[in-house]
């Protein structure tokens, strides 16, 4: 499936992550977008510099990668 089709099909999160796994890039794509704004947010506010948030919320989705490759 091409990403925008998984989203209009409304994928949940852990079918994203199978499709990931099986190949599919685009699905980790869409985790990214369903979820960036809110982490950002979120790490934002705990510690109040953007430039540290932004390195966090990259931290975050590398770690997210490794462990769903595990």
């Amino acid at each position: 499936l091409k990403a925008k089709q998984m989203i209009n099909k409304g994928c949940s999160d852990s079918e994203l992550v199978s499709l990931y796994q099986n190949g599919n890039d685009g699905a980790f794509e869409i985790l990214l977008h369903r979820h960036k704004s809110r982490l950002y947010t979120a790490i934002y506010l705990i510690v109040k510099d953007r430039y540290k948030a932004e390195d966090l919320l990259q931290e975050t989705f590398i770690l997210s990668l490794i462990h769903i490759w595990r």
